[in-house]
């Protein structure tokens, strides 16, 4: 007798998404969670100090404002405390080490204004970008927040005219060679061109323009968010609807395996031997390789499915955090405006930039890294005491370092570099305003988190390889694996990492199985 309708492994915000999605279609969800806390990415932790709410991982919430699927659960959401707190002004800046900035507004007028400060060519060039998204919006929400259409589909339709190929052209251009085509100052190009590699995107990588002509519109026509509280409150938000409608979380319950009869999924075995059985369908959200790799049986999947398996890029970046408790806000050489926003995107070459990623490829420590920095207290002050702030500092790194380091014993030097690199840009970052720091680097977040292989956080590379109809593996990206009753969730799917809400994909993916539901893409 099966005690659940749907079992799902890993209870991310993805996983939650998928829940509640099917928990709000009357079927009663257990999730299982291996961590003490459920999120996944989406977590918010005091680890500074008592008082001190910082987002270990995931935090600032673009990509999943343009989710249909969002706009329908925030009524409920908001029914169990959620609040979004909207940028209505800054949404990030730019500052320069010699006082100069460029800042990034949710009104496309004042950034535009900004840019022109260096050149009204490129100012042009960016109110053009967002203008034109009105064409390809719809196309745009609806290719990513439902299951990959075969790329032949886009390619097909768009060879017809001579526009349509030169768009495919930009398209398949790297973040660098777009940039440099497409803005002609320095400044701007280094601010546009690190904007795009937040999602762990090389510069030199093929296949990424298209990028720029959905990130330019998307963060003003959709807006940037952060949830009041942390993204903690986000998912938890999450949880009590779930559990109020029936559904059960569990949290420090780690699955071993998947189990399956007939080559179809029936529930889970945990760690500790306790087993749940599911009597409509089971979803994973742990990633592709333990789920398949070492959770199901062996002669369960064929040698050729294994093998894409294997194959799967867990990806070529890791990340590194610093987290800091302060006794106030960072105040910026670059004044007043810059200093409001919260949110700061930090490098002053594209030389830079590439140097950065070169040592990267070489398993070295950056040594003049690009960073980017959050103190979201400013904008949200119940994440830290009263007249107190917390502020985190991000950088790319390597995962194993050439020179045989241990991250355990450099993390906090390279926290201290970080920090020495964002004094170039300061006035009060001295140690008298620091009342405490932690650091993950990314042999920390791996071992609190298993799914991010190799410090990665992306939920695997997004190259061309391994985005869309290719994501996670060739023939397997509508969300159903070669387990009968098995469904994938998660950030290694389509449309990969960030705060998505993807699982909602998942969900209804479920409904059409289950019910023959039509789900919303093709209504």
């Amino acid at each position: 007798m099966a005690d659940y309708d749907v079992v799902i492994a890993g209870a991310s915000h993805n996983g939650l998404t998928c829940g509640m999605v099917l928990a709000k279609h009357g079927y009663r969800v257990l999730l299982l969670e291996r961590n003490p806390y459920y999120g996944g990415g989406a977590v918010t932790l005091e680890v500074t100090a008592p008082g001190f709410k910082h987002d270990l991982y995931a935090s600032s919430h673009v990509w999943v404002q343009a989710n249909p699927a969002l706009q329908e659960l925030k009524p409920d959401l908001e029914k169990y405390g959620f609040e979004y707190i909207y940028a209505k002004d800054q949404i990030t800046a730019h500052p320069f080490t010699d006082g100069e900035s460029i800042i990034l507004y949710a009104d496309v007028d004042r950034t535009v204004a900004s840019i022109a400060r260096f050149s009204e060519k490129d100012a042009r060039r960016y109110r053009q970008i967002y203008e034109d998204f009105v064409y390809i919006k719809d196309g745009f929400i609806h290719q990513f927040f439902s299951p990959p259409i075969p790329p032949s589909l886009m390619m097909s339709a768009m060879e017809q005219s001579e526009e349509g190929l030169e768009m495919l052209r930009n398209y398949n251009l790297s973040p660098k060679d777009w940039v440099l085509e497409n803005f002609e100052h320095p400044r701007v190009q280094v601010y546009i061109l690190q904007w795009a590699l937040a999602p762990s995107i090389r510069p030199d990588q093929d296949g990424m323009g298209t990028l720029f002509y959905l990130m330019i519109p998307a963060v003003h026509t959709f807006g940037e968010a952060i949830p009041k509280g942390g993204s903690s409150e986000f998912v938890g938000a999450m949880a009590r609807y779930i559990e109020d409608h029936g559904g059960t979380i569990l949290l420090e319950a780690p699955v071993k395996k998947f189990i399956v009869e007939g080559n179809v999924a029936k529930g889970v075995e945990l760690e500790d031997g306790r087993t749940f059985m599911a009597g409509k369908a089971v979803v994973t959200c742990i990633d592709p390789k333990h789920t398949f790799l070492e959770m199901i049986d062996e002669g369960i999947l064929d040698e050729k499915f294994l093998d894409k398996v294997r194959r799967f890029k867990p990806g070529k970046i890791a990340a590194f955090r610093a987290h800091y408790a302060l006794n106030e806000a960072p105040k910026f050489k670059a004044g007043e405006e810059v200093s409001k926003a919260g949110f700061w995107r930090m490098g002053d070459s594209i030389a830079e930039i590439e140097k950065t990623f070169a040592e990267l490829s070489l398993g070295q420590l950056p040594t003049n890294p690009g960073i980017y920095a959050f103190c979201w207290s400013l904008k949200d002050p119940s994440r830290a005491p009263e007249g107190k702030h917390t502020l985190y500092i991000d950088s790319p790194v390597p995962y194993e370092l050439a020179d045989g380091s241990n991250w355990d014993d450099i993390k906090e030097s390279f926290a201290n570099q970080l920090l020495d690199k964002f004094r170039q840009y300061t006035t009060n970052m001295g140690d008298e305003n620091i009342i405490a720091a932690y650091y993950d680097s990314p042999v920390d977040m791996e071992r609190a988190n298993p799914c991010f292989l190799r410090g990665a956080n992306m939920g695997g590379e997004m190259d061309i390889s391994q985005t869309k109809y290719f994501r996670p593996f060739p023939g397997w990206s509508q969300y159903r694996s070669p387990v009968d009753r098995l469904y994938m969730c998660g950030p290694y799917c389509h449309p990969g990492g960030g705060i998505t809400c993807m699982g909602a994909i998942t969900a209804n993916v479920i409904l059409q199985d289950l019910e023959g539901k039509t789900p919303w893409w093709e209504r």
